[in-house]
């Protein structure tokens, strides 16, 4: 089978693997949120913040290093996979003894109790990380996405049957310990090779140091939001922080899928053009100015229609995460053009740059934490939106450093998507003052309408070079397939 076919098979169950992920996550979340109380949701979201952020450094500490290694041979795989075995329990025995005082702090016994039974999850998924290494490198999606779908949607099913019989945040437990568990022995059964313990450690000196780097960056980029979910239960508590996570996890639902789809395209075809510095650049430029104009609408839309989505996808309950959800909609402006610029510096090299960026936020967020402590919610909301809005500032600078683009650049080819999704959102809050007893459904429908009609009509007058850009490329695209090569 040629590279390409390759490429493209695996491309193909990646996205099966995304998608069935964002697919079963969400109709869970729909159903949970049913069944459950907002207190439950802030209790479980603290304790899988800080063991998300273990997880970085059990899972993936050798797991990219080992699949960028050319020469990666069994002896590392092994080395990889005992150091990571012995990892996971050191971090295992260090959560049994934080987790107490961690639930102190928030004032919440629940959390110590949960996170150290989610932290069973750890012995599992760092071996088989391991083995999740080796498929990758391998191109082995197709494994992968089977073990997703089976652990997902297993876990998932049970968790719910365990809501339903009253077992409240537990079930969320339940649910997350089943579809790493479940996952985990899938992956085990489906895959030939089996990794072994070793006392020969020395091929991880290969890809030490390429692992620390990523651990470092990946680290620091998960820590500044579990930080931020943490010391909310801390000082907002649980009940208010069950409400903010929904309203992340409504907004990364979708965000999760446009970001997939467009580090898909946008690493590996920067890649290819980064020895032609003169079309790199035009392909960033034009791909900011369509990604920005495709990407923009949708967000503002679901924030503008927070309330509406909420009641009818989660119920009237859990109406006070309308107000985050609509910040956090719209901090699609400062959040969008970041992917095209990691895309950028990356392709390029320049990962050291996109580290850096992400320790000053991680920094920003820990002293505006200790000078606000996040007084209420809308101080929270404020501090979080400081840090997108940091990130944005350092990464256009970044950039004008590495590539010389400016930041006036940017802005001029920012400037009319976001123009005209403002435009959209101030049609939609005045059509909503017009029908203000309208029942959510329709008013979904309504103002889905509207902002569509609003928006296509002032992207032919203001963002009207972007689509002509964005036909440019998918014609150019569909006339020239890529060769085996590229």
């Amino acid at each position: 089978m040629s590279l390409a076919r390759t490429a493209i098979g695996s491309i193909w169950w990646s996205m099966v693997e995304n998608g069935s992920l964002t697919a079963v996550s969400f109709v869970a979340l729909i159903i949970f949120a049913k069944l459950l109380d907002p207190s439950d949701f802030g209790t479980y979201a603290i304790a899988v913040s800080v063991i998300e952020v273990a997880g970085i450094f059990t899972n993936m500490l050798f797991h990219d290093a080992l699949v960028r290694e050319p020469k990666a041979s069994d002896a590392h795989f092994n080395a990889a996979f005992t150091v990571s075995l012995v990892v996971s329990v050191a971090i295992f025995g260090i959560l049994l003894i934080i987790f107490p005082l961690l639930a102190a702090l928030v004032g919440d016994p629940r959390i110590g109790d949960v996170g150290r039974v989610l932290g069973v999850g750890l012995l599992f998924e760092a071996p088989t990380s391991i083995l999740n290494a080796r498929l990758r490198k391998e191109f082995g999606f197709r494994l992968l996405a089977i073990r997703t779908l089976i652990g997902r949607t297993a876990g998932a099913a049970i968790g719910i049957l365990a809501a339903l019989h009253g077992y409240g945040v537990w079930s969320l437990v339940i649910q997350s310990l089943l579809m790493t568990i479940l996952g985990s022995a899938t992956l085990v059964m489906l895959t030939a090779w089996r990794p072994r313990l070793t006392r020969e450690l020395r091929p991880l000196a290969d890809v030490l140091n390429y692992s620390v780097g990523a651990v470092t960056s990946l680290a620091t980029s998960f820590a500044t939001k579990r930080a931020f979910i943490f010391f909310a239960g801390v000082f907002l508590g649980v009940e208010k922080v069950g409400f903010l996570n929904l309203a992340f996890r409504l907004v990364d639902t979708v965000w999760a899928i446009s970001a997939t789809a467009i580090s898909q395209v946008m690493l590996p075809l920067m890649s290819r053009l980064q020895h032609d510095r003169e079309r790199l650049l035009r392909s960033y430029r034009i791909a900011l100015a369509v990604g920005c104009t495709l990407i923009y609408p949708i967000f503002v839309g679901i924030g503008c229609e927070a309330s509406e989505l909420i009641s009818v996808i989660f119920g009237t309950k859990w109406l006070p995460a309308a107000e985050p959800a609509l910040w956090l909609s719209l901090l699609v402006f400062v959040q969008a053009p970041r992917l095209f610029m990691t895309s950028l510096l990356s392709a390029l090299g320049k990962i050291e740059s996109v580290r850096s960026v992400n320790l000053a936020v991680l920094a920003y967020m820990a002293i505006a934490i200790a000078l606000t402590r996040l007084s209420d919610t809308d101080f929270a909301l404020a501090v979080w939106s400081g840090s997108e809005c940091l990130a944005l500032i350092l990464l256009t600078l970044s950039t004008y450093r590495k590539c010389a683009i400016s930041p006036y650049e940017h802005l001029r080819i920012l400037s009319a998507p976001a123009i005209t999704s403002a435009l959209m959102a101030v049609a939609i809050s005045l059509t909503r003052q017009f029908l203000p007893n309208i029942e959510p459904g329709l008013g979904i429908a309504v103002l889905s309408v509207v902002g569509f009609v609003i928006y296509a009509a002032l992207s032919l007058v203001l963002a009207q070079s972007s689509l002509v850009l964005g036909v440019e490329l998918w014609r150019s695209h569909r006339q020239k397939p890529p060769t085996e090569n590229s």
